[in-house]
């Protein structure tokens, strides 16, 4: 079943507190489903404890009303990494917001561990070549993906993906 889902997001940055409590996940939820979205990649920089502990407050304190993904972003080399950790221990990673830093042939960091690529960002995308990314992603059998990169509660949902849970986990198997 395809859901609307947000795939990068800074939550902790977003509400400044970086050891969420249920008011804070309330707000997250509350921002996400007035956006119309069926989940969240909660994915902080090099933390990904944090997204684990929303999920956990959103299945026990929130009757699950609300897909939470939990992940990081990282650094590969230059390249920015959103890992995201689906069900059944499956780890889905995807490049975000290529061209953001400025890297010379990011397509030398491409290789088997990684499943996806951003092609739109609302914060990077006057710095992303498209074209270059759509060539990369069938190179490469990418999946191409829209994100919020959302750095403020007002920008979760921006830009969102149509997409079913089971693909991302077939696509890193």
């Amino acid at each position: 079943m395809k859901l609307k889902l947000d795939l990068h997001t800074h939550c902790g940055e977003a509400t400044s507190l970086y050891t969420p409590n249920l008011d804070i996940v309330k707000r997250i939820v509350d921002t996400a489903k007035k956006r119309g979205l069926d989940g969240l990649g909660v994915t902080e920089h090099y933390n990904k404890t944090y997204g684990y502990k929303v999920r956990d407050l959103v299945e026990r304190e929130l009757d699950r009303e609300l897909v939470i993904i939990p992940g990081q972003e990282i650094d590969k080399g230059p390249l920015h990494i959103v890992v995201l950790y689906l069900p059944g221990e499956i780890t889905f990673r995807f490049i975000a917001h290529p061209g953001y830093p400025p890297v010379r042939d990011f397509e030398a960091y491409i290789d088997e561990t990684i499943h996806g690529i951003e092609y739109r960002n609302p914060t990077h995308d006057d710095e992303m070549d498209l074209e270059l990314i759509k060539s990369l992603a069938d190179k490469h059998n990418l999946i191409m993906l829209a994100n919020s990169d959302a750095h403020f509660l007002s920008d979760i949902g921006k830009y969102y993906n149509e997409i079913d849970i089971d693909e991302l986990c077939a696509r890193a198997r």
